[in-house]
């Protein structure tokens, strides 16, 4: 035997290496399609071997499941792509185990689940799906249920379908048709595969995949929500006749509202977001008598519109000059985006609406606020790159200018900076916020911001783009900030807020902050690394997006959050090291565009395969593990605390042994002190901007 089995190895062993590829082309073709059908909901799992779970792509399920069997096809089947659930029955379920995960919920049958494909913990999705055919007995389809399944195709609605809930198959971008029997007593669609309502007056939701030119029919009378959003195929629609109201965001970034746009006769309201990102609209909108109400951000971001022009007889809104008004013209709405040149606004106007100019690049020369106006909401000027200065009519009481930066009547509130200003910022004294986005774009102030003992809250994206501000100076007396280095801080020292663009090189995170703010970091395209030492928390939304120099960033064990966009577009990443043994939840876009198939992700000893298997983590190229040094990226603590009163300084934190000096930002010394305690007050009467030593510790206080 053991002869002959030789000369058989010898001689057979194409044959053999030829049966066993046959033999596992035959296994793998059982484990690719699966039928099951299971006598119990929640149960399905338990059909599955580890390798099934792994490899099968297409599914036909003929028995009872209820919410935790979509969990599991959600979570747990990688590669599942055709889903045939047509002779299967969804029995009710309560608990936590279902597509809620965590969430004490009630499921009731015959509906498929909210969140059936969509891991709103996890904020992950499924697009392996392709094709799902839906029971015969599903009577509802729940919130988000097929959110973002961008793969998945047609889809064939049953008869007993009688809802649709929110967004559920918001996302599905190859989605191309809906289709229905005609003896549907709910639902019907058109020969574009449109879903709209049973007798077509209202319109529920496009295909996202539909190209061409789309007319509606003359039944419709409202258009739900997002309902056209992202239709970025279409080349034209035409609105029937019969139209009088949208949802929100029912055109949302939608390629077929393009050029003019003339609204029906017929139409009241617009919901918010209608026309957002509509950025084929590059002419004219007409708005008819009938329109009573206009949502928030109706049409923002449709950056190339020219013009508003409002019917005579409208009752509630005017046009001026191409610009959107109340009817008596005492509330501007919205500058159209693409309007040219210099502008006038009315004698009478009291309020400008926030993001009223948003994204107006093409204005120029002085914006005078006349004196009756009163009210200026947040972002009114945000994107108008090209306006020189901004002034207030002589008599206004509530806003005033300074070197062409608008500010309140009081100077309390700075609101915007022109983009052209340029050299050092001086803040006025009193000063207690300024505006998001105020200072964006500008692009040629330049110099330390010194921030005045008095300012109390900076909004959002206030400095962003600013690539020659050198950072910031808080007063010693604010209460609010702080600041290392030019870097904005709490005063508490243990929150980044801002991080200047001018910051160059590797970037050492100093001892003690345990929070970056959101976008804290954004833009600042001259960082190359970012580490931190032991302490630090929580990474906020995209506190590194865009920073397209970033190459290595370096995390400690005590990171536990990580914002969604933290590191988006940060396009040459190729180090990424986190010494936490359990992955922080990010997002999908945590690390979008940031270089993840070409970057090595780093992680503690014994940890690996925890990173292997967390979403968006295991997108990372190479995976490896190192032993951490605890202490890696700390910086020498700085134990200087400095505060003033009635022209006395009062320091702690001091080493003995080590001269105690006070010099000008030029390096002339004004002061020295040999300490023999650890706090000392002395007398100071200086005011300006000092540098204060002791050894290895140091402070810049303005004074």
């Amino acid at each position: 035997m053991e002869i002959t089995l030789s000369v058989c190895k010898s001689t057979h062993m194409k044959q053999i290496l030829m049966l066993f590829m046959f033999c596992s082309t035959a296994m793998t073709g059982a484990q690719n399609n699966k039928t099951v059908e299971p006598s119990q909901g929640g149960t399905l799992h338990s059909y599955f071997t580890a390798l099934e779970k792994e490899s099968v792509s297409t599914l036909t399920l003929k028995g009872k499941i209820d919410a935790r069997d979509f969990a599991f096809m959600r979570d747990e089947l990688p590669m599942l792509a055709t889903l045939n659930l047509q002779l299967a029955s969804i029995t009710a379920y309560t608990g936590t185990s279902g597509t809620s995960p965590g969430e004490q919920r009630t499921y009731p049958a015959n509906e498929i689940p909210a969140y059936a494909f969509y891991n709103p913990v996890l904020q992950t999705y499924k697009p392996s799906l392709e094709t799902v055919t839906l029971p015969v007995t599903a009577s509802s389809i729940g919130t988000q249920a097929f959110y973002f399944c961008w793969n998945l195709g047609p889809v064939n609605l049953p008869n007993n379908l009688k809802k649709i809930g929110d967004y559920a198959f918001y996302g599905c971008y190859a989605l191309s048709s809906f289709s229905v029997l005609s003896s549907h007593t709910r639902f019907s669609t058109d020969a574009n595969g449109i879903l709209y309502n049973k007798n077509k007056d209202t319109l529920f939701l496009c295909p996202n995949a539909k190209t061409g030119t789309i007319a509606l029919p003359a039944t419709v009378r409202h258009i739900e929500q997002s309902a056209f959003e992202n239709c970025y195929n279409l080349s034209a629609i035409a609105l029937p006749t019969s139209l009088q109201s949208t949802g929100t965001y029912a055109f949302a970034n939608c390629a077929g509202i393009a050029g003019n746009l003339q609204l029906p006769a017929s139409l009241t309201s617009l919901g918010d977001g209608t026309f957002y990102g509509c950025y084929n609209l590059t002419g004219t909108i007409s708005l008819p008598a009938s329109l009573t109400s206009i949502g928030s951000f109706c049409f923002f971001e449709s950056y190339s519109v020219q013009a508003f022009n409002v019917h005579a007889s409208n009752s509630r809104f005017s046009s001026i000059d191409g610009m959107l008004y109340s009817k008596n013209a005492d509330t501007l709405f919205i500058c159209p985006p693409a309007k040219p040149g210099t502008i006038q606004l009315p004698s009478g106007l009291k309020l400008i609406g926030s993001h009223a100019f948003y994204g107006c690049s093409e204005l120029t020369g002085t914006l005078s606020i006349p004196a009756a106006t009163d009210y200026i909401g947040y972002y009114a000027f945000n994107g108008c790159n090209a306006i020189q200065a901004y002034e207030a009519a002589a008599g206004n009481n509530w806003f005033s200018a300074e070197n062409g930066i608008l500010l309140s009547k009081n100077r309390d509130r700075l609101l915007a900076c022109p983009t052209s200003f340029a050299g050092i910022v001086t803040l006025p004294d009193g000063i207690v916020s300024i505006d998001p986005g105020a200072f964006s774009n500008c692009t040629s102030i330049n110099g330390a911001l010194v921030l005045p003992a008095s300012l109390s809250w900076i909004g959002e994206y206030a400095f962003y783009n600013c690539p020659g501000l050198a950072g910031f100076e808080a007063h010693a007396d604010n209460p609010w900030f702080s600041t290392i280095e030019g870097v904005l801080l709490n005063k508490a020292g243990d929150t980044l807020y801002i991080c200047p663009w001018s910051m160059q090189g590797d970037y050492n995170l100093p001892s003690g902050i345990r929070h970056i703010g959101a976008a804290a970091f954004s833009g600042c395209t001259n960082i190359s690394s970012f580490n931190s030492g032991p302490g630090l928390n929580s990474v906020d939304y995209a506190a590194f997006s865009g920073c397209a120099n970033l190459q290595s960033v370096t995390l400690p064990a005590t990171v536990n959050r990580i914002g969604n966009s933290a590191f988006y577009a940060c396009s040459r990443l190729n180090r990424f090291s986190i010494a936490q043994a359990q992955p922080p939840l990010i997002g999908y876009y945590t690390f979008e565009l940031a270089n993840q198939p070409a970057a090595q992700l780093i992680v503690p000893t014994g940890s690996m395969q925890n990173y292997r298997s967390a979403p968006y983590w295991k997108n990372f190229a190479t995976i490896s593990e190192q032993t951490f040094n605890t202490h890696l990226g700390a910086t020498p603590t700085n134990t200087l605390k400095i505060r003033s009163f009635h022209n006395n300084l009062h320091i702690s934190g001091l080493t003995t042994g080590n001269a105690l000096e006070i010099r000008t930002t030029d390096g002339r010394l004004l002061l020295r002190r040999d300490p023999s305690a650890s706090e000392l007050q002395l007398p100071f009467q200086a005011k300006g901007i000092f540098i204060v030593t002791n050894g290895q510790n140091s402070r810049k206080i303005v004074l």
